[in-house]
Parts: structure tokens; C-alpha cells; sequence
């Protein structure tokens, strides 16, 4: 237990003295953290006042489905700030969640690694404060850290459904909210929730209920703090995670009003994407009103596939299942100085990437690194420089594993192709003996590592 709590003061230690160099010229420490440098030299904020260091931006819906946006072709919902914000950057078309449920894909999000590694197997697992975090990289890099909107990882009073599920919360000596994993600010919920929801924490003190649609009240707070780094030339990073459009479905009546002809289920559902799409147009344009669009890397998409009457836009199963309709998600990238021509890529990208994408953007090293890492750094991508993943991504459900290598899929012992018109899991297995062969072999590797990683986390029940 001492080592994790040496390991957050050290952290600590590290963030101040970072804090306190932004004063100085910014020093590269290696060459490709120079070439990238050089790459956004002049092209806003960022590179102008703090050494290039980007400000970075990770929204995620909640229960979103592939086909819940009108630029993935739904017939009836309407996202125009989503559509735009894919016209100008890059869309991911393969893009998934690393679980088809809520908290270990968030996990995920933040430490880079498969949740199963630290037994975050499903909803209401909490995160364990042994990983390292996202937010807690950048600090030592100089950068402020706010959270916004759902946690559902421990830690916070009130979470719908509980929270140490999975390793009881006694295994940490703190509670795992937010404040504990490296995050500055943080206005919090435990799980989900809707409109007048009381159980909302702002740096670990209940706030009082404010008005509005969950979108809009969790914008306007990201959007104060965001304001303010802006003004004070920090680097931030923000992770913004809106509770909607998980059920049940509360809107608005002015955003379920343009749906009501399709029911009310539907209205009410539609409308809570419509509140996320406003407020995506909402964060957009203040981030081009305080001049820092251009150096901002702007992150969207869902945890995981959707809950009726959410659509997959066609690809079966949805939340819960191990198949593309339960992983596969909205996925978009909009960060004008990297990425100034938008394209559309099928390269399979997961939320397992951010955290080394992060870390090799700013050239960090963790020197208390928990490995394997699980994901890649997708710098070269959206350099254009990638037209393959270099290596598996492994998507888990409890013991299940549905390994993503490009354009080979194995589960269950099985090897499949997707086939995008027929919408399903084509058996190849008797075609490719060697792909299985090589997949096979990697992913029994990958299991050992996981099984070294989850003794550590083993909890001797009574």
C-alpha cells in the first residue's frame, strides 16, 4: 500500500516542478519530440506561449451507437456539429470501445491498458490508483487536468448501481475519485444521471443541482475552466464525459420537441444526442472565440455500442455484446495543426490508444510505468504515415477476447473477416491456417501477460 501512495506524492512532486519550468524555453528530449514541435510552430496558442505543447480534449457520450450520428447515415436523428466536426478532421470508421460496457472502456481511456489487466471487468469496477493515468503524465509535463461529467471508475457517494465491484475499495488507501487520479478540477458524478440529478461532486463537494440538460450543465462548467487555463496560457487537459444518451432517456422538451413524431421513446432519446451535439458545437466555437482551435486535439466518441432504441447502424449486438455493434463507436479527431486535411481512415483505432498517443506526443516517460501497454500511439496515422496497425488490439468481455488485427478478427478459436456490406463476422478460419496460426500464438502471449498482471490485484475473499 505505501508504494501507491509514494508513487501519487511523487507525482505530485513532479506536476509543481513541471508547473514551474513553463517559465523556461522548452527543451526536446529526443528528435522526433523536436520534429513534432518544429510541425506546429506558429500555429496558434499553444506553440506561441508554452513550448507547443497542444491542449488536449477527450469528450465521450455514454451508450452512443456506431449509427447514432446523421454522418454514419441514421434516417431520423440529426447531429450537425458531429457531421461538421467529422467533415474537417479525421473519422475513424473502425474506432472501438476496449469493453462493451461503461467503466472499463473509461478505464481504458485513461491508463492505455486492457481494464481486464487490473480486473475493471465490467460495470461499476472501479480503477485502481496502482495505474497510471493520463492525467497524471501530462501534470508532470506542466498541463492543468479537469474532469467533467461521468466517472462511474470509484470513489464519489451516490454512484447508481454502486461502485467496488470489482476489487473492493479497501484495496487502495484513498478513494478513487478523479482528485485522486490526477485530475486538477473535477465536476463528477459516480454513474449516470439526468436532469436534476442532486448527486453531483465538484472537487469532492456536493454541488447543487443546476438547470439545464446534462450536456449543457456539464459544458458550462468544462467550458469556465477551460476559459480559464486559456486565459492564464496553461496547457490543459480536458476530459469531458456527458452521462447521455444512457437510459432512461430524459430530454428536454425543446430537444425532444423536432423528434416527437417518431414517439416519445425515441424523442427522448434523439433529443439527449441532440443536447451532446449542441454542446460539441458549443465547446468548438469557444475553443475557436479564445484562439486555441488550431493546436487543440479535439476527441469524440462513445464507450460503448447502444441500448435500444439506439442504432449500431447495422452491426450486430449492441451494449453488452463482444461484436462490432457492441465496440465499434463513433470516432473523431479534429486538431487543425496536425491533421489541417480532413480524411476518413478504416485503420482500427481504440480507446486503449489515447494514452500512448499522449505520452508520445509529449515525449514523456513514466518512470513508474506499469507494462504492457495495450494500445499504440496514433501519431503516425494522423500523420498520414499509417495504412496499417502495427500490431493486435484486444477487445475484452470477462474471459472473452475479440482480437482486432486489421483486417482479421479472432474469437473463439475462429477467424473471421467482417464483411462492412453484409454486416456480419465472415469464417475464414479454414482459409488462413497461418493468420490463425500467428494470431493464436499472440494472443496466448497477450493472456499470460494479463494473468502476471491481474496476481497482483487478487483479493483473498472470506
Amino acid at each position: 500500500m505505501s508504494g501507491r501512495v509514494d508513487r501519487r506524492e511523487f507525482l505530485k512532486t513532479m506536476a509543481l516542478a513541471a508547473g514551474a519550468a513553463l517559465a523556461l524555453p522548452y527543451v526536446a528530449r529526443g528528435k522526433e519530440a523536436k520534429k513534432r514541435r518544429a510541425a506546429i510552430k506558429g500555429t496558434g496558442r499553444a506553440a506561441a506561449e508554452d513550448g507547443g505543447k497542444p491542449d488536449i480534449i477527450l469528450c465521450m457520450t455514454d451508450d452512443q451507437g456506431w449509427g447514432d450520428t446523421s454522418y454514419n447515415g441514421h434516417p431520423e436523428l440529426k447531429t450537425p456539429n458531429l457531421d461538421a466536426m467529422a467533415a474537417a478532421g479525421i473519422r475513424f470508421d473502425r474506432f472501438y470501445s476496449a469493453h462493451p460496457l461503461c467503466s472499463p472502456t473509461r478505464a481504458s481511456c485513461l491508463t492505455g491498458r486492457s481494464p481486464v489487466r487490473y480486473r475493471c471487468m465490467s460495470w461499476g469496477h472501479d480503477l485502481p490508483l496502482r495505474e497510471v493515468t493520463i492525467a497524471e503524465a501530462v501534470r508532470t509535463a506542466g498541463y492543468a487536468t479537469g474532469h467533467f461529467g461521468k466517472w462511474h471508475l470509484g470513489g464519489i457517494p451516490h454512484a447508481d448501481g454502486g461502485t467496488g465491484r470489482g476489487l473492493p475499495e479497501t484495496f487502495d488507501p484513498k478513494p478513487r475519485h478523479p482528485g485522486n487520479q490526477g485530475f486538477d478540477e473535477w465536476f463528477s458524478a459516480g454513474n449516470w444521471y439526468d436532469i436534476g440529478h442532486e448527486y453531483i461532486y465538484h472537487n469532492g463537494q456536493q454541488a447543487p443541482p443546476r438547470p439545464g440538460d446534462t450536456a449543457d450543465v456539464v459544458m458550462d462548467v468544462a467550458l469556465e475552466w477551460i476559459g480559464r487555463q486559456a486565459a492564464g496560457k496553461k496547457p490543459f487537459l480536458a476530459v469531458i464525459w456527458f452521462p447521455s444518451p444512457h437510459g432512461p432517456h430524459k430530454a428536454t422538451p425543446e430537444d425532444a420537441a423536432p423528434y416527437a413524431k417518431y414517439g416519445k421513446k425515441k424523442a427522448n432519446y434523439y433529443g439527449e444526442i441532440a443536447a451532446v451535439d449542441r454542446n460539441m458545437g458549443r465547446l468548438r466555437k469557444a475553443l475557436r472565440d479564445l484562439k486555441i482551435a488550431g493546436d487543440t486535439m479535439l476527441w469524440f466518441c462513445s464507450d460503448n455500442g447502444p441500448s435500444p432504441p439506439g442504432s449500431t447502424g447495422g452491426l450486430p449486438g449492441g451494449k453488452k455484446w463482444l461484436t462490432e455493434g457492441g465496440t465499434r463507436v463513433p470516432g473523431i479527431l479534429e486538431w487543425p495543426a496536425r491533421a489541417p486535411k480532413p480524411f476518413v481512415t478504416s485503420v482500427p483505432a481504440c480507446t486503449v490508444d489515447f494514452y500512448p498517443t499522449v505520452l508520445d506526443l509529449l515525449d514523456i516517460k513514466m518512470p513508474d510505468q506499469i507494462e504492457p501497454i495495450d494500445g499504440i500511439s496514433l501519431l503516425p496515422l494522423i500523420e498520414g504515415k499509417m495504412d496499417r496497425r502495427p500490431k493486435p488490439v484486444p477487445l475484452v468481455s470477462g474471459q472473452q477476447v475479440r482480437l482486432i488485427d486489421n483486417e482479421y478478427i479472432l474469437q473463439k478459436g475462429r477467424l473471421f473477416r467482417f464483411a462492412e456490406g453484409g454486416r456480419k463476422d465472415v469464417d475464414i478460419t479454414d482459409q488462413e491456417p497461418e493468420v490463425l496460426k500467428r494470431l493464436t500464438a499472440w494472443l496466448d502471449r497477450w493472456r499470460a501477460s494479463v494473468k502476471k498482471d491481474q496476481a497482483f490485484y487478487t483479493v483473498k475473499r472470506r
